[in-house]
């Protein structure tokens, strides 16, 4: 009966978000709104409420929503499906396909545990590995959803390696803490991100003289300190706290620390027993499973064995052939995207180059990549990442700027009020302008004029709305979100709990831009 009352709560719920369209299309109410612009907003609250309640698996809504736009509202099938045809989504297809590579060889677990044993394996300290990871490799690859793609996959194998169960607090924490590593470190490196390009664009010659990569860097560290600081504490007492760990009695334990004395077993010992017997059935026997698959053929990789718990000295042992050859394809791709400002190979050519090496190099196969890549979500993630181009073919990008342009001069008078304003505002219309870089494009056209008038350096008003534009409340409205999630094809960690922790991340965001107003003013930027 309860599930019969879901499935009733469900069906309502759909009803009246497909009633709420129906309504906006039919009475087209909103001033300064043509039918069109209208019809789309409609479509997309139908969208969200379905995506909400469930009622249709995530990417049939996005198809029904596709078609709605280009049969109702009368988006044009280009701008609809426009980011099959651009660079983001066959990029996002190759880092997906990396992933799988590095799973189905085995290289992916050798890094968990690799990791697992440089840092101690606490709580604690996987959280800082994970910040640490995603700041350090943030200027190397300028595509956020990249990282994303290829990280989060690493991060569920660690949690899995140690225990954590999927979905719950601690695994829920590793999400957050890679997720926030590998987007902090975007607004404070040009490089680190191709928005971070499209905002210095928008600055006058003259401010981007004044704005190289070091100075850039140097006027945003402060920011950085604090983000990354305050995120830190914050994972830790939401997440560090309260979940029973399969490695809790180890974590505790003085004696069981990287290279102490008198360990009874070893640490591969240790984290692979907590990896496949604490999980939880489900994914104990998932875990099981890749295992097999990973090592069929492989008898020389070493390891533990799970039947008699004995451990092998040198952990995994020696690297198979097919774990060189898909580690030589990862640091060959990482080293060309991280020099395209060099050769001017797009990051999309590299990453499909890497696609066609994996079947090459025989490090995967037809049936790996039919099964291994999550194609559902890269049907959603096309779908949803088009509506930045859908939404400025109606018209909506001008309508909700020139709609939000008095409040944006009404805060010029006071530095605190004038960051925090550019935030919070944008915050919000994240939610209509779906696109990054359009959004920061279109706000900057209108930010520029103004902050010469008012004596403030441009590049401050710029920032201010980079450190704020990642947000993942819904999941349309990040590719790097998406791109994270969908890697890992939602098992590490609920969308409900990690939206929570956006509200989390901005609010640090906020802060560290508090913390950065006499800074600049000292540099003579406020």
């Amino acid at each position: 009966m309860k599930e019969e009352a879901k499935r009733r709560i469900k069906l309502g719920c759909a009803a009246a978000g497909a009633l709420v369209a129906a309504l906006l299309i039919t009475t087209c109410p909103i001033p300064g709104l043509s039918y069109q612009a209208t019809a789309v907003l409609g479509i997309l609250i139908m969208a969200i409420v379905w995506w909400i309640t469930g009622v249709l698996p995530e990417f049939v809504t996005a198809v029904v929503m596709a078609v709605l736009f280009v049969v109702v509202a009368g988006i044009s099938v280009g701008a609809t499906f426009s980011t099959f045809a651009s660079s983001t989504w066959w990029l996002l297809l190759s880092a997906f396909t990396l992933g799988v590579g590095m799973k189905t060889s085995g290289l992916m677990r050798r890094i968990a545990l690799a990791i697992v044993r440089k840092f101690p394996r606490t709580f604690r300290c996987q959280v800082i590995a994970q910040l640490v990871t995603g700041t350090v490799l943030g200027p190397l690859i300028p595509s956020l959803a990249v990282k994303g793609a290829m990280l989060a996959p690493l991060a569920m194998s660690i949690g899995d390696e140690l225990g954590y169960e999927r979905q719950g607090k601690r695994a829920t924490g590793l999400f957050a803490a890679m997720l926030v590593g590998i987007r902090t470190v975007a607004p404070t490196i040009v490089s680190a991100s191709v928005t971070g390009y499209a905002l210095m664009a928008t600055l006058p010659a003259d401010v981007q003289e004044q704005f190289n990569m070091a100075s850039w860097f140097v006027a945003a560290l402060p920011w950085l300190v604090v983000v990354l600081a305050l995120n830190y504490f914050l994972i830790m007492g939401m997440y560090g706290r309260g979940e029973a760990s399969a490695c809790d009695a180890v974590e505790d334990s003085p004696s069981d620390t990287v290279g102490a004395p008198g360990n009874a077993q070893s640490l591969e010992q240790s984290s692979l027993r907590c990896g496949t017997r604490f999980v939880g059935a489900a994914e104990c026997a998932d875990s099981k499973q890749d295992e097999a698959e990973n090592s069929a053929g492989e008898p020389s990789r070493g390891g533990t064995d799970l039947n008699d718990n004995q451990s092998i000295p040198d952990g995994l042992g020696p690297f198979s052939a097919v774990e060189k050859r898909m580690l030589a394809i990862i640091l060959v791709t990482v080293v060309l995207w991280a020099t395209e400002p060099f050769h001017h190979i797009s990051a999309m050519a590299v990453g499909l180059a890497a696609l066609v090496f994996m079947f090459v190099l025989k490090v995967i196969d037809v049936p790996a990549f039919k099964s291994g890549v999550n194609w559902t979500s890269l049907l959603f993630i096309g779908i949803a990442l088009g509506l930045g181009s859908v939404f400025a073919e109606a018209g909506l990008n001008d309508w909700v700027m020139q709609t939000c342009g008095p409040a944006f001069q009404a805060l010029a008078g006071n530095p605190y009020l004038l960051v925090l304003g550019i935030g919070v505002i944008t915050v919000v219309l994240r939610f209509l302008i779906v696109s990054e870089v359009a959004y920061l494009n279109l706000l900057m056209a209108f930010l520029v004029p103004m902050a010469a008038s008012v004596g403030v350096n441009p590049w401050v008003l710029g920032f201010s709305a980079y450190a704020l534009v990642i947000a993942w409340f819904a999941k349309y409205q990040s590719p790097i979100y998406l791109a994270a999630f969908y890697a890992v094809d939602g098992k590490m960690a609920k969308h409900s709990e990690l939206a929570k922790y956006c509200g989390v991340y901005l609010a640090t965001c906020l802060a560290g831009l508090v913390v950065c107003v006499p800074y600049w003013q000292w540099m003579g930027l406020l």
